[in-house]
């Protein structure tokens, strides 16, 4: 049988780790990969490896549309082949797909889900309309990985999953981490600053920044600088600006463009501090300690600021990397980044503990072979799903 795999996100997998990082394992391993997604008109210059193929499907509708979405669905199923080895769901847009094709060929069904999209989240009525698909089919999936054991104790029971899903965190690979690029960037904007406290990834709400640039003014030192870098929420990262500027610390908050992925292994390494705070304001929020920024610090060897969430808080007692802070206190965020800045002894001892968590833990290659190991066993036994009973559905989608 033909090695191949096909894959199906609706989204750009340029911004998101652990596709990148799975296709390159993958690939590695023999496997032909094949993923779907949609175009956004973005490219990263991401380093895909050679033999895969990113299929990125243009669609003339409104963006963020039903009609959008169901041009990429029927695209989607077109190219399915019937000789896929199985058919992998990236998040509940990109399991309808996969589910249909599993279904119609009896291929195993993979369901990876890095964003969960629970009851208590208000959407419209086209998303509605995909999350209701997503409770009938992830139970039809032969496995289901997610990024924090919390959240998949979640979807075993939200969706009535036969099994425990598989918990592979968001990590990067094994590489070199020189640095350079963060004080390279700051020195472009002639900003120096003896400390730097760094949140990389998206910026936005939810994020614990407000509360940080809050507590700035009761820092120790002035010559510290809280930086942040990603895909950004233009007005949220504007009102921002605007608190830093009434606090008197504006000089002392950057915010620089993001960087491709594979660029980020450039920054993260020049940081005093991993600023990893997170608002419990939705379920990925408070089931986060897979997240990829969390792992990337771990692997630049840079100590974590974290949030109260259990499994952000579990990390830190199980891996003596970092502290743990209200994310709603500036008083306490302060108190927490001034306590580790000044005590370079122990900062270096969070260093070395977030180092070796990631190379004898989290690191991707380890976080992922138990994937590899279950396809080939899923393949061997020409495994896949028999149940029939939500094809109506399926066919009234594939229509």
């Amino acid at each position: 049988m033909r090695r191949l795999i096909q894959g199906f996100f609706y989204n750009n997998p340029d911004n998101y780790p652990a596709i990148i990082n799975s296709t390159r394992l993958l690939q590695g391993a023999g496997w032909e990969v094949e993923l779907f997604c949609r175009d956004d008109e973005k490219d990263w210059n991401i380093g895909y490896p050679v033999g895969s193929r990113i299929a990125r499907i243009k669609v003339s509708k409104k963006k963020g549309s039903w009609q959008e979405y169901f041009a990429f669905l029927s695209t989607s199923l077109r190219r399915g082949k019937s000789d896929s080895s199985f058919f992998i769901g990236h998040d509940m847009h990109g399991l309808v797909p996969a589910r249909i094709l599993a279904a119609l060929h009896r291929r195993p069904l993979i369901y990876c889900c890095y964003d969960y999209v629970d009851d208590g989240q208000a959407l419209k009525v086209g998303s509605r309309l995909v999350r209701s698909f997503q409770s009938k089919f992830a139970s039809h999936a032969d496995l289901v990985t997610v990024p924090d054991a919390g959240l998949g104790a979640i979807l075993k029971t939200d969706l009535g999953l036969r099994n425990d899903p598989l918990v592979v965190v968001n990590s990067p690979l094994v590489s070199s981490r020189e640095g350079g690029g963060l004080r390279e960037a700051l020195d472009a904007r002639q900003k120096r600053f003896e400390k730097i406290v760094f949140r990389q990834g998206r910026v936005g709400p939810g994020h614990g920044i407000e509360a940080t640039i809050r507590s700035m003014p009761h820092w120790k030192s002035q010559t510290w600088g809280f930086v942040v870098m990603g895909i950004t929420d233009s007005p949220f990262v504007e009102s921002m600006q605007q608190l830093a500027i009434s606090l008197g610390v504006a000089n002392r908050f950057v915010v620089l463009p993001p960087v491709g992925y594979d660029a980020v292994a450039q920054f993260t390494p020049d940081a005093d501090l991993g600023h990893a705070l997170y608002e419990s304001t939705h379920v990925n929020n408070r089931n986060i300690g897979g997240a990829c920024k969390v792992q990337e610090y771990l692997a630049a060897g840079v100590p974590l600021l974290v949030s109260t969430q259990p499994s952000l808080k579990k990390l830190m007692a199980d891996y003596k990397c970092g502290i743990v802070v209200d994310e709603n206190s500036p008083r306490a965020i302060a108190t927490a980044i001034t306590d580790l800045l000044c005590d370079p002894e122990r900062r270096a001892s969070m260093a070395a503990s977030a180092r070796e968590a990631f190379a004898g833990v989290f690191c991707y290659e380890r976080q992922f072979a138990p994937v590899i190991e279950r396809l080939g066993s899923l393949v061997a036994g020409n495994g896949g799903p028999s149940r029939a009973s939500d094809l109506k559905a399926t066919a009234v989608i594939a229509k």
